[in-house]
Parts: structure tokens; C-alpha cells; sequence
């Protein structure tokens, strides 16, 4: 048993500030003070990470947080002073001792077993996965379980190549020991939140297990002592799951009118176009919004260049264009949650809502294929400015 005078305990947050990438910042101070910790938005919490560093063991026990957890956990307060009132987020951070406890006791008894894997426990049952280096990467694969015996632990080798489980809609509680390469610790991680899938859908363990420890890896504290920067992430179980369809009142759909040109300015076509934001998926290389469009089917041609031009031509800066409507309407912000909600499967109504409103009030493009731009009030015959 260790002594509290051994124990040293951190805390941190994970969060946004303005526009940046959310990072790891340190609130310890806030929770050695029992103060709370302020916010610009709450949307700007992402996550908190308690530690706690023994003799033995350096534990981590880490909250992620969606959209909507972050509005219950941040108080917003109103203060009034000298007849003008002020407003502020603030959140109440609290040291999960009692998790850092478990994790850091359960660290010792693995201890003997642990060898140079990781052990991965998940309701109640332990994988042990093999753990392979190059240079800071790391990949996982299943090897083994361990289970409980009265002297310690057994050892049973696994057939399958993995172990799958359907993830939780209370979101997923997962615990990870490994040995530091670097120093004579165990390091214990605790993780509860979401991943990539949404709630019900596949997962395997040492999928699970790979992204719990991405979640972490950027805090410099675990990334030194694990000596890993990243983790190989195996595909999904049974390929890309398919998301259950949405209701017609669930969808943004948007008709945008659209007056298309040759490169040489020559009218092509002119109509109405009809489109869909995806709530499902975000752009897999910009993290922004994905935007389907129906096709030129409903768009009227100019016989002159009939056959010589395709709407596929026009399709790429069509859809960036609207993207970047989209985002300026809704702003960097707003535009980086919906991301986040999208990707979580979290989306509510509220962001719904803006998606539509927004949606709705585009205004009309005129596109050459390698450029395209609005026109709120398009005159007749309106084509981009070279």
C-alpha cells in the first residue's frame, strides 16, 4: 500500500480556445483550491483527466465529453455588480480519487502478469493484447485472456482474431494497463465516453482499445511515459456500418438555382438544384460538412453545348462552394461542434435546426468548372468574373 505522502495527484482539462485544435491544459490548481475553472463557451470543454502518481503506478482516469454533456456539466452564471450584470461558464472540476484508487490498485495486482502487453478490461472480462513498436507507433492484436483464479490470474489463448461487443448507449467504460518502456511504472488509463461508432453498432476490443488510447495520447504526460504518439486504429467490424435512415422532417434538404458556363463563358445550363447535407458522415479530407447533390437531371441545357459538357464538371466547386456558405453563415464554431456531433453521432435538433435555416437561405451560384460564386441578385445572362 502506498502512503499518501507518496502521491502525487494532476488534473486537466481538454478544451477549445477560439478557433485552435482543443488542448490539454492544466486545472489542478482549480481543484487543489476547490475554485471553478472559466470558460468562453461551454462547448469549449472536451474533456478532464484526473491522475494520480505513486511509487508504483501513474494513473489516468479520463472523461470525454459531446455537446450535450458539456452543457449540463458548465454552469452559466450571472452575477450583477454596481447595476451591471456579468456572465460566466464556469465548470466545478472535481479529482476522481475513488477511480484513480481502483485504477491504480487494480494496476498492482495485473502487475505480475503484465509482461510487455496491454490488458484491456471491458464489463468485467480482460484481453490481453499484444502491443508491437516502430519507432512511437504502436499496433495492437488480441493474444489472450486473463481470468480471475485464487491465485492470481490464468492465462487462455483466443482463436479469433478479435472480440466484439455492441457499444453501449450510456457510452463506453473501458480500462487499459501497460508497462512505461521509459520508467519502472505501470500506467493505468481509465477512459469513459464515445468513439467513432454511434451507440448499438459493432465494435471490437482492440479497436476500442487503440481509439480510448488516441483520446489520451495528447496529453504529454501519458505520451511520455508510453513512449507511443499514436495508435494504429483496425477497421470497423463487418466493413462501414450503414446508419439507420433518417425521416423526411430529420433531413436538411436545400434547391439552390444555379446558372452554369463553359470555360469559355458560354452559357451550359440553368435551373434549380436539388441537395443534401449528410448528418451522418463529415468530409473525410476537410472535417467539414458532406454535401450531396441530385444531378443536372432537373437543370435546363443549352442545346449549343449539349453532349460536349457534363454536370460532373461543375459538381467539386458546386459542393465547395455551398460548404463554404454553410460555414460562414453558421460560423467556425457552430461549424466545428455539428462536426463533432456529426462524427459522434450526437446531432440535435438545435443544430438541426441552424443546418436548415442556413440551407435555406443560399443564394444563387454561377459556376465555371473551375470556380464558382454566388449571386443573391443574379442578373439575366450573370456568369463569374474571369
Amino acid at each position: 500500500m502506498t502512503s499518501s505522502t507518496q502521491v502525487k495527484e494532476e488534473f486537466y482539462l481538454r478544451r477549445e480556445f477560439g478557433d485552435d485544435v482543443p488542448v490539454f491544459v492544466d486545472a489542478t490548481r482549480y481543484v487543489r483550491q476547490a475554485i471553478p475553472y472559466p470558460l468562453s463557451a461551454k462547448k469549449a470543454l472536451k474533456a478532464t483527466c484526473g491522475v494520480r502518481t505513486d511509487e508504483e503506478v501513474v494513473a489516468f482516469s479520463l472523461r470525454d465529453y459531446t455537446a450535450r454533456q458539456a452543457e449540463r456539466e458548465v454552469e452559466h452564471i450571472e452575477s450583477g455588480f454596481g447595476g451591471q450584470t456579468t456572465t460566466q461558464n464556469v465548470l466545478r472540476p472535481r479529482m476522481p480519487r475513488r477511480t484513480l484508487h481502483e485504477l491504480s490498485e487494480t494496476a498492482r495486482a495485473l502487475s505480475a502478469v503484465l509482461g510487455d502487453d496491454v490488458i484491456a478490461e471491458l464489463d468485467g472480462e480482460l484481453y490481453v493484447l499484444t502491443l508491437t513498436r516502430a519507432h512511437n507507433e504502436g499496433g495492437l492484436s488480441l493474444a489472450g485472456k486473463l481470468t480471475r483464479t485464487e491465485d492470481g490470474y490464468a492465462r487462455s489463448e483466443i482463436t479469433d482474431t478479435d472480440a466484439e461487443f455492441a457499444l453501449p448507449v450510456a457510452g463506453l467504460r473501458l480500462r487499459v494497463f501497460m508497462r512505461s518502456p521509459v520508467r519502472e511504472r505501470v500506467i493505468a488509463y481509465g477512459f469513459g465516453g464515445y468513439l467513432a461508432r454511434k451507440p448499438g453498432e459493432p465494435e471490437t476490443v482492440t479497436r476500442a482499445t487503440a481509439l480510448a488510447l488516441n483520446r489520451v495520447l495528447d496529453l504529454a504526460t501519458f505520451r511520455m511515459l508510453s513512449g507511443l504518439d499514436h495508435v494504429e486504429v483496425p477497421p470497423p467490424p463487418g466493413g462501414i456500418a450503414t446508419p439507420r435512415p433518417r425521416e423526411a422532417a430529420d433531413r436538411v434538404t436545400f434547391t439552390v438555382p444555379v446558372l452554369l458556363f463553359t470555360d469559355d463563358g458560354t452559357p451550359a445550363a440553368r435551373g434549380h438544384l436539388a441537395g443534401e447535407i449528410d448528418l451522418d458522415h463529415v468530409d473525410p479530407v476537410t472535417g467539414g460538412l458532406r454535401i450531396h447533390l441530385g444531378g443536372g437531371d432537373g437543370l435546363e441545357w443549352n442545346p449549343a453545348v449539349a453532349g460536349s459538357v457534363r454536370f460532373e464538371t461543375y459538381e467539386r466547386v458546386l459542393i465547395e462552394t455551398i460548404a463554404g456558405m454553410m460555414h460562414s453563415s453558421l460560423g467556425p464554431a457552430a461549424m466545428r461542434d455539428i462536426a463533432y456531433d456529426i462524427m459522434l453521432g450526437d446531432l440535435g435538433r438545435v443544430h438541426v435546426a441552424g443546418l436548415r435555416a442556413a440551407a435555406g437561405g443560399l443564394p444563387g451560384l454561377a459556376a465555371m468548372p473551375d470556380r464558382a460564386e454566388p449571386r443573391p441578385r443574379q442578373p439575366e445572362g450573370a456568369r463569374p468574373t474571369p
